[in-house]
């Protein structure tokens, strides 16, 4: 029967290269446990960014919706108006013909008060003849101040008109770049999700690199071990 000092002596290389091997494996063991750590705070790392860049993009869209609904609310409030502003136009006009005809038929006294009402530092004066301008310039006077009011007031809503206009256009262009920046949320998102899953396959074939490697040794021990035992 062999004793143990025998038996090490005589296998000598053999206890030397499973020392040495159970050395390279403690050794590549840390060396992978490092690498492991190293992918798993990565993917850890990368999912934060992800999540972060998602909750950007849902904040992005919650903008988008509000201020889509704000420009459709603005939109349809303009519209209203400028239809509106449109059809004062149109009355104005009419009440300006109709003010016209008016005029051309009036009596000296008539144009005169009306003359001070279209302009009040005027002061026509009536004379046994009419007033101080004849019956025709003084019509043709009113007449064409009559456009004043008339003009100013359209000037107005034309004014107004574009106000509301400008404020529709303001409100597409903040809608727009809201949808930019969620375009390219969603872009930066997708390649963050390509990271996480590169970093997630990673941790995998680490894992599964790790378990393999500990069978392939658990096997090689078991051999020897048997080996080992089978002399004694």
């Amino acid at each position: 029967m062999l004793t143990i000092s025998t038996y090490i002596k005589t296998h000598e290389k053999l206890l030397i290269f499973i020392l040495a091997f159970g050395l390279i494996y403690f050794i590549s063991g840390r060396i992978e446990n490092a690498i492991a750590a190293h992918d798993k705070a990565n993917l850890t790392a990368q999912q934060s960014v992800l999540q972060a860049q998602a909750d950007k993009n849902a904040q992005l869209a919650v903008q988008v919706q509000q201020q889509s609904a704000l420009y459709q609310s603005l939109a349809e409030k303009v519209q209203a108006q400028n239809a509106a502003l449109e059809q004062a136009n149109v009355t104005l006009a009419t009440a300006l013909a109709k003010q016209q005809k008016t005029d051309n038929a009036m009596t000296p006294t008539e144009l005169t008060v009306r003359w001070n009402q279209l302009v009040p530092t005027a002061n026509p004066v009536v004379t046994p003849t009419g007033v101080t301008l004849t019956s025709v310039g003084a019509a043709a006077t009113v007449t064409q101040l009559e456009l004043v009011p008339v003009q100013q007031e359209e000037l107005t809503s034309a004014q107004t008109e574009i106000k509301g206009d400008e404020s529709v256009i303001s409100a597409a262009n903040a809608s727009i770049s809201t949808l930019n920046l969620r375009i390219s949320g969603l872009t930066t998102q997708i390649t963050d999700e390509t990271k996480e899953c590169t970093a997630q396959i990673a941790v995998v074939k680490a894992a599964n690199h790790k378990a393999n490697r500990r069978w392939f040794v658990a096997g090689f021990i078991a051999g020897i071990a048997t080996r080992i035992l089978g002399k004694f």
